[in-house]
C-alpha cells in the first residue's frame, strides 16, 4: 500500500482499524516517515505498539466511550474531507487486497501447488476476497495447478453478520440495531472480527468470492476460540491472538463435520501470533493517543469542527 504513495506526496494517510492493520501500518509508515492519522476503537488502544519507538508523524486518534471498528471507520471518513488528508482504502483499494493474498502465494509456492481449502477469520472480509483473487491469478498461471480452493471464512459468535447470511443464502445481511451489535460485539473475544458494515454483497465482495468457490462460512465461539489457542500452543509451541484461534476452530468444525477430506491439502491463515514471546525478549513502545472522540462526537453536526480544533494542535 505505502509503496503505491507517490514519493513527493505531502498529505497524511487516514487509516481506520481494530488493531492488526492499525499496528503494521504505524509501525511501517513510522520506519518509512510517512505520516499517518490512525483511527481504532478506544478497546483496541493496546493493540497498537511495536519493538521500536514511533516517529511523531504516526498518530493514534481514538474512537472512544461505546465506539466500535464502525465508528472509527465513520470518524476516519469525517477526517478525510479535510484538505491534505486521504484515505488508504481498505477492502476497495487493491495494493490493500493483493498484500492481504500473499498468504495464498506463500502458501502454493511452499506447498508447490494451490491449496484444496484455506481458512481464515474474516471482520471485514477483504482477507477473504484478497485470497480469492491470488487464488485466480495462481490458477491462470497454471504453474501451481488448477484453482479448486474453497474458500473457508469465519466469525466469532454471537457477532457472525456474515455468517448469518451466507448460511441462510441471502444476499443482505441480516438487520440488525446497532445497540444490538454493539452488546453483541461487547461479548466476542476477536475484538477485530467486528466490522459492522462489511462490504458482503457488493460486486467482487464476500457473497461473490464465496459463491464462486462454493465456499463456506463458520460461527465459532468463546469456548471453541479458547480451546483453539491452547491446542495451539501445546502443538506448536506459539500463542495466538482470539481471531487466528477463530479460523483454527472453523478448520476443527469442518474435520469434526467431514467436509474436508483426510488428505486434502489445507492453509490456514493464523492472522497473529507469538505476542507473548516478543513482549518477553523486546522493550514494547506503545503509541500514546493524540485525541479522543466519543461516540456522540463523531455522529454530531459539531464534528469536523472538532476534527478541525485537533488539527490545530498538530
Amino acid at each position: 500500500m505505502l509503496a503505491r504513495i507517490p514519493q513527493n506526496h505531502d498529505g497524511t494517510i487516514v487509516v481506520a482499524s481494530a488493531g492488526n492493520t492499525g499496528r503494521a501500518f504505524a509501525h511501517v509508515c513510522s520506519q518509512n516517515d510517512v505520516p499517518l492519522f490512525l483511527v481504532v476503537p478506544e478497546e483496541s488502544e493496546g493493540e497498537i505498539w511495536s519493538t521500536v519507538p514511533y516517529q511523531p508523524g504516526v498518530k493514534v486518534i481514538l474512537a472512544a466511550g461505546d465506539s466500535d471498528y464502525f465508528d472509527a471507520i465513520t470518524l476516519a471518513n469525517r477526517i478525510v474531507e479535510i484538505d491534505g488528508f486521504f484515505p488508504e482504502g481498505g477492502a476497495a483499494n487493491i495494493a490493500r487486497r493483493d498484500g492481504m493474498g500473499t498468504t495464498v502465494l506463500d502458501a502454493a509456492c511452499s506447498i508447490g501447488r494451490i491449496p484444496d481449502h484455506y481458512f481464515q477469520a474474516v471482520g471485514s472480509g477483504t482477507g477473504g476476497i484478497a485470497a480469492w483473487e491470488s487464488a485466480l491469478r495462481l490458477g491462470e498461471d497454471g504453474s501451481f495447478g488448477e484453482n479448486r480452493m474453497k474458500l473457508h471464512l469465519s466469525q466469532n459468535a454471537p457477532f457472525t453478520p456474515m455468517t448469518d447470511a451466507w448460511n441462510s443464502r441471502q444476499k443482505n445481511l441480516p438487520v440488525v440495531s446497532e445497540k444490538e451489535a454493539k452488546e453483541q460485539i461487547r461479548r466476542i473475544k476477536a475484538k477485530v472480527l467486528s466490522n459492522r458494515k462489511p462490504p458482503y454483497n457488493i460486486t467482487g465482495g464476500v457473497w461473490d468470492v464465496l459463491e464462486a468457490s462454493s465456499g463456506c462460512m463458520y460461527s465459532v465461539t468463546n469456548h471453541e476460540i479458547e480451546e483453539g489457542t491452547r491446542l495451539f500452543d501445546r502443538l506448536e509451541g506459539v500463542d495466538i491472538h482470539p481471531a487466528g484461534a477463530t479460523a483454527l476452530g472453523s478448520l476443527i468444525q469442518a474435520v469434526r463435520g467431514g467436509i474436508i477430506e483426510k488428505d486434502d491439502i489445507i492453509a490456514l491463515n493464523i492472522t497473529g501470533g507469538g505476542e507473548k514471546k516478543v513482549k518477553n525478549d523486546y522493550d514494547v513502545y506503545q503509541l500514546e493517543p493524540f485525541a479522543r472522540f466519543t461516540n456522540r462526537e463523531i455522529h454530531s453536526d459539531e464534528i469536523m469542527k472538532k476534527i478541525q480544533n485537533m488539527l490545530a494542535a498538530v
